[in-house]
């Protein structure tokens, strides 16, 4: 088995001008080449419709998202529990040999979304245009599959950002990693405190467990 468990979220800024903010916690794990074949049938065709549809079928893959329940009245510098034991935000009964994590923190002013208002908002014909051409040019690499997983979640992730922007969400938070089982959790087991994020303004604790 493997859990990857929320523990401590902490954000400095809560991105309004005035008052508490309600914070909505998206997770996003990928994992490594075994998990995404439609990539490597990507780089066996010819056809621009078929790409289209594989990165379609890779992008749904990647926002088999866990969203959280809005979280109300934060405020600057507040840290957020998840009980004693934490919150689970990924479980498989295998455990992987590597894989990519993106936790996004967005000041909500509107409405929460679903995972299929977000897979509207991203599955643009402009975005998979982009996602098409960039994973593209991975295929003189000895192992395109790879480079595309961790290409493809970036890409999810600007576009998400760009959809928040849109809609006058701002983003708390965005942490964006990868761990490798030989080197992050050889025997089952890490435990992290107050890693910064990418903007600095959110710290997370977390925990890896496998047995």
């Amino acid at each position: 088995m493997f859990y990857l468990r929320l523990n401590k979220v902490r954000i400095l800024n809560n991105r309004e001008l005035l008052g508490k903010a309600e914070i909505q916690l998206m997770s996003f794990v990928t994992l490594g080449d075994a998990d995404f074949p439609m990539l490597a049938d990507f780089f066996k065709t010819n056809d621009d419709k078929q790409k289209k549809e594989l990165i379609k079928q890779a992008v749904t893959k990647v926002v088999s998202s866990r969203i959280m329940p809005e979280i109300q009245k934060i405020k600057d510098n507040q840290i957020i529990y998840f009980g004693d034991c934490g919150y689970n935000l990924y479980v498989s009964e295998t455990i992987p040999d590597n894989f990519n994590w993106l936790l996004l923190a967005i000041d909500i002013d509107k409405k929460q979304r679903d995972n299929a208002a977000l897979m509207g908002d991203i599955l643009t014909d402009k975005n998979i245009g982009s996602m098409v051409t960039s994973i593209g040019s991975l295929a003189t690499l000895s192992n395109p599959v790879t480079a595309a997983v961790t290409t493809l979640t970036s890409m999810v992730a600007d576009s998400l950002i760009k959809v928040f922007k849109q809609e006058r969400d701002d983003q708390a938070g965005l942490l964006l990693t990868s761990f490798i089982r030989s080197q992050h959790y050889p025997y089952g087991k890490r435990d992290r405190e107050d890693v910064p994020d990418t903007t600095g303004n959110m710290f997370i604790d977390y925990t890896i467990f496998a047995f």
